[in-house]
């Protein structure tokens, strides 16, 4: 793009192309953004003469974007987050004033209670900004690199690009979740041969296509071939099989608040020769980690997983996820232990 081409080029215009890629059609846009539909038109008719391309074509599905504008899009969040912070005062960030996205992928095995938590948080903190949560997937690290994402939460280490940071948040222990009257709890403590001759469930990271769990790895370490009966990254899926089969699944004890309401409960591996715990950390861009937002993120986010630690080391602490009933008038929320 010539140098004239740049000054012509409207930063306003660059939100709609964004918002029309995100919503594949110009009514969408235009009631995401707060104006007309001819208004998008506009813009999008003076981004295809400065991008010398139709930028999308008309499909079925809405708006699909041409591998131009694909390309463009792809880069778009983190050009319009570095133009933005320029015009950010660097030494503060006020979250009762931030109008923009928080965008937060989760390993979804790590999704309850911590997805619904951090809403409630997330709320109030920031009650003008619009959350997306979404699992981890297979091309999360590229969104955080490209600033489509802001944070990721997943278990620690894993194999991450240069341009991520990656930060412990708590080190929780692995456990084995089953129904409460699951004929092993009068068994304890379990054994190898008692996890091999149950049938399991295994959580898998959308769209990933390496499905060997850590549970799956140990028992073929040690001779034994794992029945795996469920294989998903849908963990409310994961919850009424466990209540309705004599199953075992391996998660993280910062589930273990929801586990009187899931009628659901946790047993103890740790007695068991080589069994390793993962911790919990943030993975963020290097290059946007020292930003005010990113660090009262990051705060935001520890802060939520510490109140999980406090939870889960409560004995009989059960932690009930919010309704209506459970908010006041004046939007305050009731007290979460029954």
């Amino acid at each position: 793009m010539k140098d004239e081409d740049m000054f012509r080029l409207d930063f306003n215009s660059l939100k709609v192309l964004k918002i029309l890629g995100e919503e594949r059609s110009a009514k969408g846009a235009a009631e995401r953004l707060g104006i007309g539909q001819p208004a998008i038109s506009k813009a999008l008719t003076k981004l295809k003469a400065q991008f010398s391309d139709p930028l999308f074509t008309q499909s079925p599905n809405g708006l699909e974007p041409t591998p131009k504008c694909q390309q463009v899009l792809m880069r778009l969040p983190q050009v319009i987050g570095e133009i933005g912070e320029l015009f950010r005062d660097e030494s503060s960030f006020t979250p009762e004033n931030y109008e923009g996205e928080i965008k937060i992928h989760i390993n979804s095995s790590l999704n309850h209670p911590l997805s619904s938590i951090l809403i409630e948080v997330l709320n109030k903190l920031a009650p003008k900004a619009t959350l997306q949560l979404e699992d981890w997937s297979y091309d999360t690290q590229q969104q955080l690199i490209f600033g489509q994402v802001d944070i990721g939460i997943n278990f620690f280490p894993i194999e991450i690009s240069p341009e991520l940071d990656q930060r412990i948040i708590c080190y929780p222990q692995f456990k084995l979740c089953c129904r409460q009257d699951h004929p092993l709890r009068h068994k304890l403590p379990i054994t190898v041969e008692d996890i091999a001759n149950s049938p399991l469930i295994l959580a898998k990271m959308p769209g990933s296509f390496d499905n060997q769990n850590y549970l799956e790895a140990y028992l073929i370490r040690r001779g034994h071939l794992p029945n795996v009966i469920l294989r998903t990254d849908k963990i409310d899926i994961c919850s009424k099989v466990l209540q309705l089969t004599d199953a075992l699944m391996p998660v993280s004890e910062v589930v273990r608040p929801l586990m009187e309401q899931e009628k659901l409960m946790l047993i103890d591996v740790d007695h068991l020769d080589e069994v390793t715990h993962s911790p919990i950390a943030y993975y963020m861009s290097s290059r946007v980690i020292e930003r005010p937002y990113s660090q009262w993120l990051i705060d935001t986010v520890c802060k939520v997983m510490y109140d999980i630690i406090v939870m889960y080391s409560t004995p009989d602490f059960a932690y009930v996820y919010p309704t209506i009933d459970d908010v006041d008038v004046d939007g305050e929320d009731k007290n979460h232990e029954r």
